[in-house]
This record gives structure tokens, sequence and C-alpha cells, in this order.
């Protein structure tokens, strides 16, 4: 069993869930446990274990008194079933200290870090509220931690470039700076960047990161150095290279990158070429030239019939999708999203 199945299990014993297989699994596991662990338990750290213990102890006990069968014992030999039920709970209890209740805490140690000062410190902020939560960095780059996010950063930005580790969801807006590139590093990708905004997200379900652009360009690539010795790592390079309202998906078990575009993209120009957006009997064509203009996406026909057909209307104030649905319906059209790409499908016009 590994770690969390673990941590499962003794939930389950904890809560009084577990069946006699189980628990019998538990023992056993226990009998093989170094005691070194104990020692390096505080004081206050003891008490509270014994109080949780000694809980549990009562239940445990009232359980075996009540459902063994009448059998009458020496009272010695009740006080040694009583004994060996206390540090059978001990040793759980002890064991879910570590790996349950400090299992944060121990998560943070454990985990191998990548940020170094040389000249400074380094600062850890953690967001435990409800709302997003703002910093600024040294170099004035600002970053938005999301409830539960954690980010780590020296005092000061030194050397020929500026790295932080991040652990959950955040939006960075970076201060350009080409010679002192930007790094984060997340889980077993680093998104490196000149001065862009960006996000990065967990996706918990898939067990996977993304990483979506909002201005200017970042390149998201493995992090070979987050690997342990027992993984598989060939020599190719894993990376790929973004531009705005697109976005990557990296699945850690099958260190697959997929690409794509983010689900509501936004105006990568100034606001001025969104007047433009008024058409009276223009060709398509020259409307998807407009809107990619706009968002930075590469707008294409599945044949050339289709650009020749035409649109009036005010496509402004609109999301890009919107504005593609409304187009490709009056024409009897449809479009998809094909990796980083938008496909416009139809018989087109004469």
């Amino acid at each position: 069993m590994n770690n969390k199945e673990w941590q499962a299990l003794l939930l389950k014993y904890r809560e009084g869930n577990c069946t006699k297989e189980e628990i019998l699994k538990i023992h056993l596991w226990y009998e093989n446990l170094s005691p070194d662990g104990l020692a390096t338990l505080g004081e206050q750290e003891k008490r509270d274990m014994e109080h949780r213990m000694l809980g549990r102890l009562a239940a445990e006990t009232s359980e075996a008194v009540y459902t063994e069968p009448m059998v009458i014992r020496p009272w010695w030999s009740r006080a040694s079933v009583y004994l060996s039920a206390a540090a059978a709970v001990l040793l759980v209890v002890s064991f879910w200290v570590f790996f349950g209740n400090r299992g944060g805490r121990r998560g943070v140690m454990r985990e191998k870090m990548f940020v170094e000062a040389p000249n400074g410190r380094l600062i850890t902020e953690e967001n435990n509220t409800n709302m997003p939560k703002r910093l600024t960095l040294s170099d004035r780059s600002t970053v938005i931690l999301e409830p539960g996010a954690r980010i780590v950063f020296p005092a000061a930005f030194t050397g020929d470039k500026r790295t932080v580790q991040l652990t959950g969801n955040a939006f960075f807006e970076i201060t350009r700076n080409p010679d002192q590139p930007f790094l984060v590093y997340s889980g077993k990708i680093i998104t490196r960047v000149l001065g862009t905004s960006f996000r990065i997200k967990t996706n918990a379900r898939d067990k996977a990161l993304e990483v979506e652009v909002v201005t200017g360009k970042v390149s998201v690539f493995e992090n070979r150095e987050a690997f342990s010795e027992s993984d598989s790592i060939d020599n190719q390079d894993n990376g790929v290279v973004l531009t705005p309202n697109q976005r990557v998906t990296y699945f850690s078990e099958s260190r697959h990158l997929m690409t794509g575009l983010v689900p509501e993209p936004v105006k990568a120009t100034p606001a001025t070429v969104e007047a433009k957006l008024v058409f009276n009997d223009e060709k398509l064509a020259k409307i998807a030239q407009a809107l990619q203009e706009t968002y930075g996406i590469e707008i294409v026909f599945a044949n050339d019939r289709i650009a020749q057909c035409t649109f009036t209307g005010d496509l402004s104030d609109m999301q890009l999708y919107d504005k593609l649905a409304l187009v490709c319906k009056s024409n009897g059209a449809d479009y998809e999203v094909k990796g980083t790409r938008i496909l416009i499908n139809g018989h087109g016009c004469d």
C-alpha cells in the first residue's frame, strides 16, 4: 500500500469503521514500525496525542469487553489486554500525527526546493483565506494567490533569473526584464517568461497542471530535477511555447502536454481595435482576419468558398465564441476549436 492508502486506512481505523481484516493489517504493519518516530515528538504534541489516544482507547476496550465471549480471566490478564490495546492505539495515533494531522507541514518539508536566495532569505506566503490574496514581489511583479495556494520566493531577486515555487492556483503579472527571465516551478513543470501575464492551475481530478496565457509569450517545459530516481526519463525535451489565449495541460503520470485555447479568450490588442468590429456586407475572410488580430488566435476555413460568404452586424461587446457563433449561423456554417486554432466549417457561398 502507498502512503495515501495507509492514511485512508488509518482514518477509517480512527473513526472505528475498520473490518477485522483491516485491523489485523494495521497491527501487522505496526510490528515492523520503527520506534524512532516517537522520539521526535515535542512534549505538547505527546500530550495532545495521549488525549486523542485515550478517547479512542476507551471505545476500543469497551468494544473488546462487550463483544468477546464471557470468559473469566485474572485481573492481570485483563490488564495485559488493555495495555496491548493501548500500545497499538499509541502507535497508530503517532503515525496519524506525523502523516495525517501534520501532513501539510511535513509535505512542505519533504518538497524539494528549486528556489535559492544566496544573498538574502526565502519568503513563504500561503493563502489560508477564502478570498484571492495579492502579493507584490521585489521586481514589482504581482501574484494573486487563490485560496489554498502557496508560493516561495526570495526577498530580492538576484543573479541572471527570477525564480519562485508555486503550489496551487495563481495568476501572475510579470514585470518585463529580458536580462532576468522569470521562472515558476510548479509540480513537474517550469513556466518561463520575460514579461507577461498568465495563470497556473492545478486540476486535482486529472492530476494535471494547466498554464493559461493572457498576454505575452511563455514557454512551459518539464522540470527534470523534480523526478525521482525511480522514474524513467528519456532524453527527449518535453515543452511547448504559448501565446495569448493559449493554454497547455500537463499530465504528470503520462508526461503528456496537451495544448488548446482558454475557455474564454480575451482581447490581446488595445480596446481601440474592438470599435472596428462593425461590419456591413463584409466577407468572412476579412472578419476572420480582424478577429485573429484582436485575440491572437489563428482562424482557418475548411474551404475557400466559406471565406467568400458575407456578414452584416455589430460584433462589439461580445465574447469571441459568441461572435463566431453569430457569424457562422448567418451563413449556415459552424466552428470548432482544433488545438490552438479555430476551424470554420460549411458549404460556403458562390
